[in-house]
């Protein structure tokens, strides 16, 4: 069953900008645990290559309140041996690119690949 909303959804683009609304972000805490918050961060940031050092200095600007917000909580050494003991269990993703020299073959012989007029049928 859907229950009808006191407010109406607009998108913030639609909705006029008043000094009383300033659309900026606030943030604020709820209740949970900061084990599995930090956990689910780190396995996040990881996924997208971001190692321990990085994290921490994410964690040290107060703009960004959930990381920030669990180093007040920890302190910084206690959230650095977690975040090092997170990401040795769960790794970093790095990923390398390059693009590989051309290799100029002479191609001696061309083969025609035909394909099957039907699907072989499977063991009856």
């Amino acid at each position: 069953m859907v229950t009808p909303q006191a407010t109406p959804k607009t998108h913030p683009t639609a909705r006029e900008a008043t000094p009383e609304d300033p659309l900026s972000l606030h943030a604020f805490e709820v209740p949970g645990d900061p084990d599995l918050m930090l956990q689910l961060l780190v396995e996040e940031y990881a996924r997208m290559g971001w190692g321990a050092e990085d994290l921490l200095r994410l964690a040290r600007d107060p703009n960004y309140q959930a990381f920030h917000g669990l180093l007040r909580r920890f302190g910084e050494a206690d959230l650095r041996a977690r975040l090092q003991s997170i990401l040795a269990r769960c790794g970093v993703f790095r990923m390398r690119t390059w693009e590989a020299e051309p290799v100029e073959e002479e191609v001696e012989e061309l083969l025609q690949i035909q394909i099957a007029d039907r699907v072989p049928s499977e063991r009856a």
